[in-house]
Protein backbone atom coordinates (compact mmCIF):
# COMPACT_ATOMS: atom_id res chain seq x y z
CA UNK A 1 0.00 0.00 0.00
CA UNK A 2 1.41 3.45 -0.91
CA UNK A 3 2.49 5.69 1.94
CA UNK A 4 -0.31 8.07 2.93
CA UNK A 5 0.87 10.81 5.30
CA UNK A 6 -2.61 11.87 6.37
CA UNK A 7 -3.64 8.30 7.15
CA UNK A 8 -0.38 7.66 8.97
CA UNK A 9 -0.60 10.77 11.13
CA UNK A 10 -4.24 10.09 11.95
CA UNK A 11 -3.28 6.60 13.09
CA UNK A 12 -0.41 8.12 15.04
CA UNK A 13 -2.72 10.44 16.96
CA UNK A 14 -5.17 7.62 17.60
CA UNK A 15 -2.39 5.51 19.10
CA UNK A 16 -1.11 8.50 21.01
CA UNK A 17 -4.54 9.10 22.50
CA UNK A 18 -4.73 5.50 23.60
CA UNK A 19 -1.29 5.81 25.15
CA UNK A 20 -2.21 9.04 26.91
CA UNK A 21 -4.69 7.16 29.01
CA UNK A 22 -7.63 8.84 29.09
CA UNK A 23 -6.77 7.29 32.40
CA UNK A 24 -3.43 8.82 32.35
CA UNK A 25 -4.50 12.40 32.84
CA UNK A 26 -6.77 11.73 35.75
CA UNK A 27 -6.02 12.56 39.34
CA UNK A 28 -8.06 12.42 42.53
CA UNK A 29 -9.78 15.50 43.86
CA UNK A 30 -8.28 14.98 47.31
CA UNK A 31 -4.74 14.89 45.95
CA UNK A 32 -3.73 17.95 47.93
CA UNK A 33 -5.03 16.38 51.12
CA UNK A 34 -1.73 14.72 52.02
CA UNK A 35 1.82 14.10 50.86
CA UNK A 36 1.71 10.32 51.41
CA UNK A 37 -0.83 7.54 51.26
CA UNK A 38 -3.30 6.04 48.82
CA UNK A 39 -5.95 7.76 46.68
CA UNK A 40 -8.70 6.09 44.66
CA UNK A 41 -11.34 7.32 42.19
CA UNK A 42 -13.29 6.40 39.05
CA UNK A 43 -13.67 7.73 35.52
CA UNK A 44 -16.76 6.91 33.44
CA UNK A 45 -16.41 6.40 29.67
CA UNK A 46 -19.10 7.10 27.08
CA UNK A 47 -19.07 7.09 23.29
CA UNK A 48 -18.28 10.59 22.06
CA UNK A 49 -21.07 10.29 19.49
CA UNK A 50 -24.33 9.35 21.20
CA UNK A 51 -23.13 9.33 24.79
CA UNK A 52 -23.63 5.60 25.37
CA UNK A 53 -21.93 4.22 28.49
CA UNK A 54 -19.03 1.84 27.73
CA UNK A 55 -16.75 1.23 30.73
CA UNK A 56 -15.40 2.51 34.05
CA UNK A 57 -11.76 3.22 34.91
CA UNK A 58 -10.96 2.44 38.55
CA UNK A 59 -7.76 4.16 39.76
CA UNK A 60 -5.69 3.37 42.83
CA UNK A 61 -2.45 5.30 43.34
CA UNK A 62 0.10 5.75 46.11
CA UNK A 63 2.35 8.68 47.05
CA UNK A 64 5.39 9.20 49.23
CA UNK A 65 6.57 12.69 50.18
CA UNK A 66 4.19 14.24 47.66
CA UNK A 67 5.34 12.14 44.69
CA UNK A 68 3.44 9.35 42.97
CA UNK A 69 5.17 6.00 43.48
CA UNK A 70 2.79 3.59 41.75
CA UNK A 71 -0.60 3.70 40.04
CA UNK A 72 -2.99 0.91 39.09
CA UNK A 73 -5.91 1.26 36.68
CA UNK A 74 -8.58 -1.40 36.16
CA UNK A 75 -11.00 -1.07 33.23
CA UNK A 76 -14.41 -2.62 33.91
CA UNK A 77 -16.84 -3.19 31.03
CA UNK A 78 -20.63 -3.05 30.83
CA UNK A 79 -20.98 -6.61 32.10
CA UNK A 80 -18.94 -5.86 35.21
CA UNK A 81 -15.97 -7.85 33.90
CA UNK A 82 -12.38 -6.59 33.82
CA UNK A 83 -11.40 -5.81 30.21
CA UNK A 84 -7.91 -4.37 30.84
CA UNK A 85 -5.44 -3.59 33.61
CA UNK A 86 -2.47 -1.25 33.88
CA UNK A 87 0.29 -0.91 36.47
CA UNK A 88 2.64 2.10 36.55
CA UNK A 89 5.83 2.71 38.54
CA UNK A 90 7.00 6.33 38.87
CA UNK A 91 10.19 5.70 40.85
CA UNK A 92 12.50 6.45 37.90
CA UNK A 93 10.59 9.46 36.51
CA UNK A 94 7.47 11.45 37.42
CA UNK A 95 6.64 12.09 33.75
CA UNK A 96 7.84 8.86 32.07
CA UNK A 97 6.62 5.94 34.20
CA UNK A 98 7.58 2.32 33.80
CA UNK A 99 4.28 0.61 33.00
CA UNK A 100 2.46 -2.33 31.46
CA UNK A 101 -1.10 -2.44 30.14
CA UNK A 102 -2.78 -5.80 29.43
CA UNK A 103 -6.01 -6.77 27.66
CA UNK A 104 -6.58 -10.42 28.65
CA UNK A 105 -9.20 -11.28 26.04
CA UNK A 106 -7.05 -10.36 23.02
CA UNK A 107 -3.63 -10.85 24.60
CA UNK A 108 -2.65 -7.29 23.69
CA UNK A 109 -0.06 -5.64 25.89
CA UNK A 110 2.16 -2.59 25.80
CA UNK A 111 4.49 -0.80 28.15
CA UNK A 112 7.80 0.83 29.00
CA UNK A 113 10.69 -0.75 30.90
CA UNK A 114 13.81 0.79 32.45
CA UNK A 115 16.70 -1.59 33.06
CA UNK A 116 20.35 -0.72 33.71
CA UNK A 117 19.76 2.84 32.51
CA UNK A 118 18.11 1.80 29.22
CA UNK A 119 14.55 2.87 28.42
CA UNK A 120 12.59 0.49 26.18
CA UNK A 121 9.03 0.68 24.86
CA UNK A 122 7.34 -2.56 23.86
CA UNK A 123 4.04 -3.91 22.54
CA UNK A 124 2.39 -7.17 21.49
CA UNK A 125 -0.72 -7.09 19.33
CA UNK A 126 -2.10 -10.46 20.47
CA UNK A 127 -1.19 -13.45 22.60
CA UNK A 128 0.45 -15.19 19.63
CA UNK A 129 2.08 -12.10 18.11
CA UNK A 130 5.76 -11.25 18.28
CA UNK A 131 6.80 -8.74 20.93
CA UNK A 132 8.07 -5.48 19.38
CA UNK A 133 10.62 -3.28 21.16
CA UNK A 134 12.25 0.11 20.65
CA UNK A 135 14.79 1.85 22.88
CA UNK A 136 14.63 5.61 23.50
CA UNK A 137 16.22 8.31 25.64
CA UNK A 138 14.61 10.83 27.97
CA UNK A 139 14.68 14.26 26.32
CA UNK A 140 12.83 16.78 28.56
CA UNK A 141 10.20 18.00 28.46
CA UNK A 142 8.97 14.49 27.82
CA UNK A 143 6.10 12.32 29.00
CA UNK A 144 4.64 8.87 28.60
CA UNK A 145 1.28 7.45 29.58
CA UNK A 146 0.01 8.93 32.85
CA UNK A 147 3.14 11.01 33.25
CA UNK A 148 1.51 13.48 30.88
CA UNK A 149 -0.67 14.66 33.76
CA UNK A 150 2.38 15.65 35.80
CA UNK A 151 3.83 17.45 32.79
CA UNK A 152 0.60 19.44 32.45
CA UNK A 153 0.70 20.29 36.16
CA UNK A 154 4.33 21.39 35.89
CA UNK A 155 3.34 23.86 33.16
CA UNK A 156 -0.21 24.66 34.21
CA UNK A 157 0.43 28.37 34.78
CA UNK A 158 2.05 28.71 31.36
CA UNK A 159 -0.90 26.98 29.69
CA UNK A 160 -3.38 29.11 31.65
CA UNK A 161 -1.61 32.27 30.49
CA UNK A 162 -2.07 31.28 26.84
CA UNK A 163 1.36 29.87 26.09
CA UNK A 164 1.76 26.85 23.80
CA UNK A 165 3.77 24.09 25.46
CA UNK A 166 5.75 21.74 23.21
CA UNK A 167 7.00 18.37 24.44
CA UNK A 168 7.86 14.83 23.40
CA UNK A 169 5.70 11.80 24.10
CA UNK A 170 6.92 8.19 24.18
CA UNK A 171 4.07 6.17 22.63
CA UNK A 172 4.66 2.47 23.25
CA UNK A 173 1.65 1.55 21.13
CA UNK A 174 3.26 3.25 18.12
CA UNK A 175 6.84 2.31 19.04
CA UNK A 176 8.00 5.89 18.55
CA UNK A 177 8.58 9.25 20.23
CA UNK A 178 6.12 11.89 19.03
CA UNK A 179 6.32 15.70 19.03
CA UNK A 180 3.23 17.26 20.61
CA UNK A 181 1.99 20.67 21.62
CA UNK A 182 -0.66 21.70 24.13
CA UNK A 183 -2.52 24.99 24.50
CA UNK A 184 -5.53 26.57 26.19
CA UNK A 185 -8.58 26.69 23.92
CA UNK A 186 -11.35 27.98 26.16
CA UNK A 187 -13.29 27.87 29.40
CA UNK A 188 -16.42 25.97 30.41
CA UNK A 189 -18.16 24.52 33.45
CA UNK A 190 -18.16 20.99 34.86
CA UNK A 191 -20.70 19.96 37.49
CA UNK A 192 -21.61 23.66 37.76
CA UNK A 193 -18.02 24.69 38.55
CA UNK A 194 -15.64 26.79 36.39
CA UNK A 195 -13.25 24.76 34.25
CA UNK A 196 -10.53 25.38 31.68
CA UNK A 197 -10.08 23.52 28.38
CA UNK A 198 -6.69 22.51 26.94
CA UNK A 199 -6.04 20.66 23.68
CA UNK A 200 -3.12 18.42 22.75
CA UNK A 201 -2.15 18.06 19.09
CA UNK A 202 0.58 16.64 16.92
CA UNK A 203 3.26 19.29 16.40
CA UNK A 204 3.30 18.83 12.62
CA UNK A 205 2.74 21.58 10.05
CA UNK A 206 -0.46 21.27 7.96
CA UNK A 207 -1.55 18.14 9.82
CA UNK A 208 -3.49 19.29 12.87
CA UNK A 209 -6.58 20.28 10.87
CA UNK A 210 -6.71 16.79 9.36
CA UNK A 211 -6.68 14.69 12.54
CA UNK A 212 -8.63 14.75 15.79
CA UNK A 213 -7.11 16.60 18.73
CA UNK A 214 -7.50 15.65 22.39
CA UNK A 215 -9.71 17.88 24.53
CA UNK A 216 -8.86 18.05 28.23
CA UNK A 217 -11.02 19.87 30.79
CA UNK A 218 -9.38 20.80 34.10
CA UNK A 219 -10.46 22.38 37.37
CA UNK A 220 -8.29 25.54 37.36
CA UNK A 221 -8.00 25.66 41.16
CA UNK A 222 -7.07 22.04 41.92
CA UNK A 223 -5.49 21.36 38.50
CA UNK A 224 -7.52 18.15 38.43
CA UNK A 225 -8.64 16.66 35.12
CA UNK A 226 -12.43 16.43 35.19
CA UNK A 227 -13.16 15.35 31.62
CA UNK A 228 -11.38 13.96 28.55
CA UNK A 229 -12.63 13.84 24.96
CA UNK A 230 -10.76 11.99 22.23
CA UNK A 231 -9.72 8.53 21.12
CA UNK A 232 -10.04 6.02 23.96
CA UNK A 233 -7.72 3.19 24.91
CA UNK A 234 -10.15 0.25 25.07
CA UNK A 235 -11.00 -1.72 21.91
CA UNK A 236 -14.52 -2.14 20.53
CA UNK A 237 -15.92 -5.43 19.19
CA UNK A 238 -13.95 -4.91 15.98
CA UNK A 239 -10.70 -4.66 17.93
CA UNK A 240 -10.31 -0.93 17.28
CA UNK A 241 -10.07 2.11 19.55
CA UNK A 242 -12.84 4.69 19.21
CA UNK A 243 -13.70 8.27 20.33
CA UNK A 244 -14.89 8.58 23.92
CA UNK A 245 -15.74 11.07 26.62
CA UNK A 246 -14.41 10.12 30.04
CA UNK A 247 -15.92 12.10 32.92
CA UNK A 248 -14.52 12.02 36.46
CA UNK A 249 -17.75 12.69 38.32
CA UNK A 250 -17.84 13.02 42.09
CA UNK A 251 -20.76 10.56 42.23
CA UNK A 252 -21.16 7.36 40.24
CA UNK A 253 -23.76 7.73 37.45
CA UNK A 254 -26.73 5.37 37.66
CA UNK A 255 -25.89 3.81 34.29
CA UNK A 256 -22.44 2.80 35.57
CA UNK A 257 -23.86 1.30 38.76
CA UNK A 258 -26.45 -0.62 36.74
CA UNK A 259 -23.64 -2.08 34.60
CA UNK A 260 -21.51 -3.43 37.44
CA UNK A 261 -19.02 -0.58 37.86
CA UNK A 262 -16.83 -0.84 40.99
CA UNK A 263 -17.16 1.70 43.78
CA UNK A 264 -14.57 4.52 43.71
CA UNK A 265 -13.23 3.42 47.10
CA UNK A 266 -9.81 1.79 47.43
CA UNK A 267 -9.95 -1.99 47.30
CA UNK A 268 -13.33 -2.15 45.59
CA UNK A 269 -11.98 -4.27 42.72
CA UNK A 270 -10.43 -6.96 44.89
CA UNK A 271 -13.39 -6.84 47.24
CA UNK A 272 -15.93 -7.38 44.48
Amino acid sequence: MPYNKTRYTAALLATLAASLPVAGFAQPENEAGGDSGQSCFNGYAYTLDGGDYRYTEHHELSRQAGKITDWDVTYVGRDGQVVATKHMDFSASQTVPVYEMKMPESGYLEGISHDDGTWTMYKRDSANAERQTETFTIDPPMAADSGFNQLVRNRFDALQSGQTVKFKFAAAGRQSVIDLKASKTGTTTFEDQPAVVFTAKLDMFLVNHLVQSLKLTYDPDTQRLVQYEGIGNIHNDAGEVYPVRVSYYDKMPAVAADNGAPAPACGSISAS
